[in-house]
């Protein structure tokens, strides 16, 4: 990586918090923030990557000591805010500050943050999305007879499945409108109701920058001792986070149409600073349907992104240190043009 303007430090900006997860509910906002061992996991590997390396657990941490890290790289994976801007926040400081920073920028992250938006950014480049509705307040509830059921009801700016168990699956107007109700209450923001996808539980990950693809990945998580699982389940809180699944990845990139790879392209050149992002949806005989758009993605081993990556042979650091490569040779294009 010599090649490279390489910066000083590294520094991650992350906040970690140890959790039993038997212990927290679905809605708790802590099962949002990554555990204390998949920070420790991502701080060895960035070790082995870069001999400095960095962790602030917050950006007021990050901003008081902000004038030593103007020539370095900000790794940014902090979720701990409630606000819908949460994502938005590291990227923005970095931005002002003129730092350089790894992954998307706030525009991508607050789009992607919006699970409604977000889908009509999808179809605009040519991917396929579950027909929904979004829930402002009870006066929209008219508009659930027009979704076929069953559908999925969920926070419109929530990740890592918050909120989500497989209650959330309803099979009629009426389950929809008694769990919208709640969701409005618990979470006051809109919801989102949007239509089942049955099928395997498919991310397309992608590695780049603007229309230049280093790599790509397709990883379908999957169930060892139930193969037809997700398709009558979600993926919800209750799989990612419980001790009495035995989940596996396994590669499906040779299962993704073409036309899907191209529209995943289109998107992704359009966010423009984003360089990693995982595309979630369902695939099955009718194609792929995405779920969400993630820029802000798990990076723990495990996940559904490196882990993907690994199931072609590549070490956990060696996608860490992709990502880093990748968003610096995007900073040096930049200042070369």
């Amino acid at each position: 990586m010599s090649q490279f303007n390489y910066p000083e430090t590294i520094i991650l900006v992350a906040d970690a918090f140890d959790y039993d997860g038997a212990s927290l509910d679905v809605n708790n906002r802590l099962i949002d923030r990554p555990h204390r061992s998949y920070i420790d996991e991502m701080l060895a590997a960035l070790e082995s990557i870069h001999p400095n390396v960095i962790w602030y657990d917050s950006p007021a941490e990050f901003i008081n000591k902000i004038d030593l890290h103007k020539s370095d790289l900000i790794f940014p994976y902090w979720f701990g805010a409630d606000s819908r801007n949460r994502h938005s926040l590291v990227p923005a400081i970095c931005e002002s500050s003129g730092i350089r920073y790894l992954g998307g920028d706030a525009y991508t992250k607050i789009v992607c943050n919006d699970k409604n938006l977000s889908k009509h950014l999808c179809r605009e480049a040519g991917l396929s999305t579950p027909k929904s509705i979004l829930i402002k307040t009870e006066a929209d509830f008219i508009f659930l007879a027009q979704l076929d059921y069953p559908c999925v009801v969920k926070p419109l700016f929530e990740g890592s499945s918050l909120g989500i168990s497989q209650v959330n699956l309803v099979d009629s107007g009426s389950a929809a409108k008694k769990l919208a109700r709640v969701l409005l209450k618990e979470f006051r923001q809109p919801v989102l109701v949007e239509e089942y996808v049955p099928g395997k539980e498919v991310s397309i990950c992608i590695i780049g920058w603007g229309d230049n693809i280093k790599l790509w990945e397709a990883g379908e998580r999957y169930v060892e001792d139930k193969e037809d699982y997700f398709l009558t389940h979600l993926y919800s809180y209750q799989e990612k986070k419980g001790e009495d699944m035995c989940l596996s990845l396994r590669s499906v990139r040779n299962e993704i149409p073409y036309h899907t790879l191209e529209a995943c392209w289109k998107i992704f050149n359009t966010l423009d600073k984003v360089e990693f992002i995982r595309i979630d949806g369902r695939l099955n005989e009718a194609g792929f349907s995405v779920i969400e758009l993630t820029p802000e993605t798990h990076l723990g081993a495990d996940a559904e992104f490196c882990g993907s990556f690994m199931t072609q042979g590549y070490t956990y650091c060696e996608v860490l240190a992709f990502l880093i490569e990748n968003c610096l040779e995007r900073y040096q294009n930049q200042s070369a043009s």
